[in-house]
This record gives structure tokens, sequence and C-alpha cells, in this order.
């Protein structure tokens, strides 16, 4: 075969793969509110819809998998072919096989391909006649007037499967006077997101997102600002739903009657892995978090801080359910961290204010870098509805290093947390920077890549009950997992998912050690 043909048959076969490639990466269609047209199909960004309905109406037509891309602004789901204006019922579904994404530059600026979900905000409101006003408390904005007249579901992920696919916007001003659900209803739905915000709706109960036997996955998600009179004003999860949450955040959102301003959850166990909550009100039980009716909720490195409750517990209330907490921080809640009734709440190494019964668990000042705070501008102490949340900085102190978000850069302090290595020994310690003890920190940070430093010499992997020695209180608990195979053993310090003679010679070689 001479070289014009071996030529030839490169360019056939680059030619199909190259046919290949596109076929796999599937349709992508724009949408550009301010697209000058004249004309509109989404072909391009200068073709691009002015509404998304229509870029969704052409998606669900089209051979799949279909990638939507919108440009900063406004879209309402009022808006576009067949909707009619002021429509409640008008709603964004999210479709199979389709992927909707948020934060490009569009044809404002030089490179309409440009991405930044901060800078290029993309905005699904549901304030249909643009007439919302700021209320400035909370506590009003699920019964303002001036919401009556929204969306009752911004967005809907009902019947989809993970492949329905949100990334990168803001869902905001939606209001479910009656129904669950005003940024977002799930019911059996188990869409993804990702970077995606709830922020300002209202609702009766269940403000930011509703899920009724739904699954949904959410990675780097924020619900701020969202306000009920009942339950769960930033996620509300009932009939068996079992979302899977990572570094999600919960803060301001307000619940009037009876709580969980962060999360409620009523025969559910979603899973929280680095997630924060922070800020939240009610003046019913459980400030961040309400568990009910047989829920079993697991978290993983989650720090709890700075929420309020009217009664009882500022961080969880538990009514007839079994949470598992493992590896996190709750502090600075108020009136108190946990309240059980008819529950069993499992922690374990954990920092929880008051002290709580658990394997490796402390009770001490985690050394926030800033703890956050609420401040009362009308001086109304009995009123909790007009106190503003201060934000703080969660990352824990520490004299090897932690991570600056303002700089953006590693600093040193001249303290360090307690926090610090004092995660179960048994679970990896993930993408935490060197030097990292070979130990997880506590806290939302732990696992991660901006977890704190660990000072030379800090808490043995061997410290099985956390309290800076290795003795024989720390071999009692060695010897109860002794031959256990799982993931996370606390003896399980070579993490080979098995407690074994491996793990007894490093427990030996930390033998009355400590700091």
């Amino acid at each position: 075969m001479n070289k014009k043909t071996n030529l030839k048959s490169f360019l056939l076969i680059s030619v199909f793969l190259l046919a290949i490639g596109t076929t796999a990466a599937g349709k992508i269609i724009f949408v550009d509110a301010n697209a000058p047209g004249p004309t509109h199909d989404g072909s391009s960004w200068a073709n691009a819809y002015k509404y998304l309905q229509d870029g969704l109406t052409d998606a669900n037509s089209s051979a799949k998998p279909v990638e939507i891309r919108v440009a900063q602004g406004i879209y309402k789901p009022d808006e576009g072919i067949g909707t009619m204006p002021g429509d409640r019922t008008a709603t964004f579904q999210l479709i199979n096989n389709v992927t909707l994404e948020g934060g490009y530059a569009g044809l404002d600026q030089p490179d309409p391909n440009e991405r930044d979900i901060t800078k290029y905000e993309t905005i699904l409101s549901g304030d249909l006649n643009g007439n919302d006003v700021d209320v400035g408390v909370l506590y009003y904005l699920w019964s303002h007037p001036t919401r009556t007249d929204n969306s009752y579901h911004v967005v809907t992920g009902s019947g989809t499967d993970e492949t329905a696919v949100l990334d990168g916007l803001t869902i905001t001003d939606g209001h479910a006077s009656s129904s669950g659900g005003g940024g977002m209803v799930n019911i059996g739905g188990n869409p993804t997101l990702r970077n995606c915000r709830f922020s300002r709706n209202s609702a009766m109960y269940s403000a930011g997102m509703y899920n009724w036997s739904g699954s949904p996955e959410l990675t780097n998600c924020v619900f701020s600002g969202n306000s009920v009179e009942h339950f769960g004003s930033g996620m509300f999860n009932s009939q068996k739903s079992s979302p899977k949450l990572t570094n999600c955040i919960f803060t301001r959102n307000a619940a009037e009657v009876i709580g969980g301003a962060g999360m409620s959850n009523h025969n559910s166990s979603p899973t929280l892995r680095n997630c924060t909550f922070k800020g939240n009100l009610t003046l019913g039980l459980g400030g961040a978090m309400c568990n009910e009716r047989k829920s079993s909720p697991t978290l993983t490195n989650c720090t709890f801080s700075g929420n309020l409750g009217g009664m009882q517990t500022g961080a969880m209330n538990n009514y007839d359910s079994s949470p598992t907490l493992n590896n996190c921080i709750l502090w600075a809640n108020s009136p108190g961290q946990v309240c059980d009734h008819n529950s069993t709440t499992l922690i374990s190494y954990s920092d929880v204010q008051g002290g709580w019964q658990g394997e490796g668990n402390i009770d001490a000042d985690p050394c926030f870098v800033d703890a956050g705070h609420w401040e009362d501008p009308c001086n109304t102490p009995d009123d909790l509805w007009d106190d503003v949340w201060i934000d703080g900085d969660y990352h824990l102190k520490s004299q090897a290093g932690r991570w600056d978000a303002n700089s953006e850069s590693w600093v040193k302090d001249y303290v360090s947390s307690p926090c610090i290595d004092a995660g179960n020994p048994g679970c990896p310690v993930g993408d935490e920077p060197a030097p990292n003890g070979n130990r997880r920190n506590m806290g939302a940070y732990g696992g991660t890549a901006k977890a704190s430093k660990s000072p030379a010499n800090w808490r043995s992997i061997a410290d099985l009950t956390n309290d800076w020695v290795v003795d024989s209180n720390d071999l009692k608990v060695f010897v109860n997992y002794w031959l256990e195979a799982g993931e996370c053993i606390p003896s399980d310090f070579n993490r080979s998912q098995s407690v074994d003679f491996n793990d007894f010679a490093i427990f030996g070689m930390e033998w009355m050690g400590g700091n």
C-alpha cells in the first residue's frame, strides 16, 4: 500500500471517527434573551431562542442527547410559544437525556461561549409580573401579597432520571401556595443538579425543593433565603425520598411554625456529605433540620452553626427517627444542638457543643475562622424575624495552614482546631492536602482539597477516643472492631476495609503516644 493510499485511509477513518464523536455529543441548542434575530431557531448564539421554553420544546422533540446552553439573563416559565402570560401553572419541565446549562456570556460579550455562573448569572424566575418587592424580613416572604401571582413551581423534575441535568442556574421567586416546591418539585423524579442556587422561593411548606418519592442528586448547590409557614424551607423530603447532597449549603432559610428551616424529612433518608447549615431560623423545632416519621438521614462531614430554633433545638430535632452523623461539627446553634423524641440519633467522631454520647465525640470550641452571628438592627430581642444573619467562615484554624477564601491562598494561625485529624480514623483522607496526619478532619471541609492542614505531632490515628493519648481506652475500642469488614471502620487504620493484624501493628506503634 503506497503513501497516498495510507493518507486516504487515514483521512476516511478520521472523518468517520469525527462523525461518531459529533453524534455522541448530540445536539446543542442556544438560548439568549438578548438574541437580536430575526431568526430564532436555537441553532447558534446569533439565532438563539429568546425564551427557554422554546429551547425545551425543541429538545423534547429532538434526538437525544441534547445540551441547552442558556446565556445570562432572566427567563420565566410563562414565556414562549404555547404559553399564556401570567399562567402560574407554567413550569420548566426537565427532560431525560437533556442537559440544561446556565452561566454563558451570550451575545452581549466578546466571547458568547465564555461560561462563568457567577459573572453571567442565568436566572429562572417565577416572578411572572415582575412586581415582587423586597420584604426585608424572611417571615413575610411566604405570605406577601405580591407573590400570590408567582409560579407554583419554577422547575419540575417529576418523572425524570439522572440523565435530566440542571447545571449552573439560579431558581428564584417560586410560590407554591398550597402544594410544595416553589422553586422545584420532584414527584418520583431523580434529576441531577450541579452548581444551582435556590433563592427567595416561598410556600406554605417546602419552598426551595420538594421531593415526593424522589431521589435527585445535588452537588455544589445553595439554598438561601427561602421562606415557608411549615416544613422544610430549603428542602422537604417525603414518602421515602432519598436525595444525595454533596458540598451543598443551607443558609438564611426561615420556617414560621413547624421547623426544619434548612431541611425537613418525613419518612425519608437523604444522604449528605460535606454540607453546611448556617444561619437558618424557625419559631418551631429544629432551626436547621427536622426529621419525622421514621426518617433516617446519613450525614458525613457536615457543619451546623448559627441556626436558631424557637423551641428546644437550633440544629436538629427528631421525632420517631434515627439520624446518623459522622465527622460532623454542631456548634453555636441555639437553644441547643440535637433533641430526640422517641428517636435514636447516632453520632460518632463529631464535635457537639454540650457533648453527646458516642465513639470519638468531643465537646470543644472548633476554632472556626469566623463563626458568623445574628444582628438585631431594630433592637427587638423578643422578635427573631427582624434579625439579620452575618455570614462566617467555617474553615478550621491551623498553625500548619488553612485555606483563606478572600486571598485564595493558604495562611497560618496562632492556634489549631481540635477538630483537625479528629474524624473517624478508618475513613480515607480523600483530597486533604499535606500535611494531613493521615486522618480526616471533622466538619464540612474534611476530606476535601480545602481541609485545614495538620500541625506536627497532632492527633494520633490510633487515638480512637479523641482524648489526645493512645491507651487502654483506645485498645477497648480497637478490639470491638476486630475482624470486622466494611468501609470507614474506626480500627481500620490502613483502610483495607478489614480490621486485622496489620491494623494492630499500627496500633502498637502508636501505643501510649499522644500530644
